[in-house]
């Protein structure tokens, strides 16, 4: 009967994609559409969202995307980790992900910004100069709307085959973006209901009913008057610990990287959130010799001499994609992070090795 009912359905009706019975119980849709309805995003039963595979130069809200069969916007396959190879993840979020990075016109292409990439390639690009015959890998763990909710979700899942040297994790704006419910109450990830979630998006007949079913108790209304964070303060903060503590019992170093945000002018509000989670942060770090990395002029108390540095409130442009992998760079050399790797030398044109 069941075999019998997903034939039917799938013979008579529609597709449904799972990403749009994934997120009907959930109000975190506004971060995933662009003014174009590109997609460039697909359904996962444990984070909900993440990139479509093998997309080649995919337009998406002024950014063109490209993938590997990962997930991830990255230029090569990641597999297991080669012998002798130096491999960074970068958890992260659209910051990571390089938003608008570099930015592209689809009406106007001789306006395209064609120079510049996320601070993940520049920085792989950066150690591969300054260790010749070296093969190192930076790859971005990040995908836009992603909180630290679902950036430690997974990590727990991909970190045993990744078997990274060096964890990065910078999270923010997502998770003081103020919903009707929480991400822990919004997505649970337990095994069961993950489970779940997975067998659903695997037929076309659960998924009509799951949709049925949610349609007719009613989208969401939204987040009522202050609503609550999507990561609350304290939460934020064991989350980011939580990734360092896993990532150290994986044989990984770690840094923390304190949120961005361009100032306190645009939504006073939020940047008060933004402050707060980032203090809370740089504190719990401190206090448990994790190492730490806060790039003033990429936060709001360098406002307005740092809105050179940023596309807009949220998100740093080129030019803040570059100083961030130029102060990482520098902060793993000065910590001493990189083992035996020489830190990258920057200089006025692209990544030079030292002489």
């Amino acid at each position: 009967m069941l075999l019998g009912a997903e034939a039917l359905v799938r013979l008579t009706l529609r597709p449904i994609d799972s990403l749009e019975v994934l997120l009907t119980a959930t109000d975190r849709r506004v971060h995933l559409a662009d003014r174009r309805n590109a997609r460039i995003y697909e359904g996962d039963p444990l984070l909900f969202w993440r990139l479509r595979p093998h997309l080649a130069e995919a337009p998406w809200d002024l950014t063109r995307v490209t993938t590997n069969a990962q997930h991830l916007r990255y230029p090569r396959p990641v597999g297991r980790k080669p012998a002798g190879a130096y491999r960074v993840v970068c958890l992260g979020d659209s910051v990571t992900f390089g938003y608008r990075v570099p930015l592209r016109f689809p009406e106007r292409p001789q306006d395209d910004e064609p120079s510049g990439r996320p601070y993940p390639g520049l920085l792989e690009q950066a150690l591969r100069a300054a260790n010749p015959g070296r093969e190192i890998e930076v790859i971005p763990l990040a995908v836009p709307g992603y909180s630290s909710y679902q950036g430690l979700a997974w990590l727990r899942r991909d970190i045993d085959w990744l078997a990274p040297d060096l964890v990065t994790a910078c999270f923010g704006w997502n998770d003081i973006c103020r919903r009707a419910v929480s991400d822990r109450d919004a997505m649970p990830a337990d095994r069961l209901r993950v489970l779940a979630r997975g067998l659903t998006a695997r037929s076309q007949a659960l998924l009509r009913l799951r949709h049925r079913i949610d349609r007719l108790r009613g989208r969401p209304a939204g987040p009522p008057a202050g609503g609550t964070l999507r990561v609350p303060r304290q939460e934020y903060v064991s989350n980011l610990l939580a990734m360092a503590e896993l990532a150290s019992r994986q044989g990984a170093r770690v840094v923390l990287v304190g949120p961005v945000y361009r100032d306190r002018v645009s939504s006073p509000a939020e940047a008060e959130d933004m402050a707060a989670h980032r203090a809370a942060l740089k504190s719990a770090a401190e206090a448990r010799g994790i190492p730490y990395l806060e790039i003033a002029e990429l936060t709001e108390r360098s406002y307005p001499e740092n809105d050179r540095l940023f596309g807009e409130l949220i998100h740093p442009n080129h030019l803040g994609h570059r100083l961030l992998a130029e102060r990482l760079g520098a902060f793993l050399g000065r910590e001493g992070l990189l083992g035996t790797m020489r830190p990258p030398v920057w200089e006025a044109g692209a990544p030079q090795a030292p002489n």
